[in-house]
């Protein structure tokens, strides 16, 4: 993180408020054959989502605890008990659990201060700011919120505050790229219409990461406003019947097909 992000943890704090709110209100609305439905992920139905997403919450809370107030620590144990808890839940179990597990965090969110973002924690990913770590999770809540809605709607947009703060920081963020098909890819550069941001990607680097600032020897150049970039770079750039409005810049439209595929 940089000076200018002093206040990035409120703002993933604000995002986080907003969404589980609308999430919550969508799902408590849902009728029961929209928990069995499939979602935009294809291994998994709609309840499978939200599954994830509460223990991902549960598992988030007990992780900014350990991290700021000397909670247990978070062992692969602890994890792999709440994955089998809410693993073993049907689609109409689901809705009670994921809701407690959504509160829990978001109490933990509320009193943790703002000026813990910029504490440095030791993760998965290393030693970085907490608030880079957060980042993961504005991720997770976005994209796996937004596989719930899509299914049902096509028109479904990510939140515009978590499209601003992936697009500012992506490079803080793993993705979810095939290694297989990527080895054949060259690299590409994107330009994200809305906020004039640019990243560059190497499919075939050992954890690709999308870099700050474009590359102007990539043979792919691609532009788009920022949320579909967004949803591009997390796997999720192609919804049946949508017009896509990436645009080649430089390349072959060919080459960003191949390019898309690979995203897992």
């Amino acid at each position: 993180m940089t000076a200018t992000d002093t206040n990035l943890y409120a703002r993933i704090k604000a995002y986080e408020q907003q969404e589980y709110a609308r999430l919550n209100g969508y799902l408590q609305a849902l009728d029961p054959a929209g928990w069995t439905e499939q979602s935009y992920c294809s291994d998994w139905a709609v309840y499978q989502v939200v599954s994830h997403i509460g223990s991902g919450s549960q598992i988030g809370g007990l992780r900014v605890k350990a991290w700021t107030s000397n909670g247990a620590p978070v062992t692969r144990e602890v994890m792999q008990g709440i994955w089998g808890h809410f693993d073993a839940l049907g689609p109409q179990e689901m809705l009670p659990a994921y809701l407690e597990a959504a509160q829990g965090y978001l109490a933990v969110e509320s009193e943790t201060p703002d000026a813990a973002g910029d504490q440095e924690v030791d993760g998965f990913a290393g030693k970085r700011p907490l608030s880079a770590y957060q980042l993961s999770r504005t991720w997770e809540l976005a994209c796996h919120s937004w596989d719930v809605y899509v299914s049902r709607d096509r028109g479904a947009r990510l939140d515009p505050a978590a499209v601003a703060l992936l697009a500012e920081h992506m490079h803080f963020i793993n993705l979810p790229l095939d290694k297989e098909r990527a080895a054949q890819l060259g690299k590409a550069t994107f330009k994200l219409t809305g906020s004039g941001l640019e990243y560059s990607l190497d499919p075939t680097a050992e954890r690709p990461r999308a870099a700050q600032g474009g590359s102007a020897d990539a043979p792919l150049a691609i532009e788009g406003p920022d949320e579909e970039v967004v949803r591009f770079l997390s796997g999720r750039g192609y919804v049946p019947g949508a017009v896509s409005e990436l645009k080649v810049t430089r390349g072959e439209q060919g080459d960003l097909a191949k390019l898309r595929r690979a995203f897992r």
